[in-house]
């Protein structure tokens, strides 16, 4: 998987998780943080919502 769609995939797990996100700008702050971090990093993140 590319970061582009590892960074979908988990902002789009924790706004659906979490009952706080309900903002916009929230969402966007996630995944501005999602976007920060490195490919390996993601990929790490992804396996959690996996298991």
């Amino acid at each position: 998987m590319d970061k582009q769609h590892l960074v979908d995939l988990i902002s789009s797990s924790l706004i659906n998780e979490s009952q706080n996100l309900k903002s916009r700008e929230s969402s966007s702050e996630i995944i501005n943080y999602l976007n920060k971090l490195n490919l390996e990093q993601l990929r790490t993140m992804s396996k959690e919502f996996i298991l």
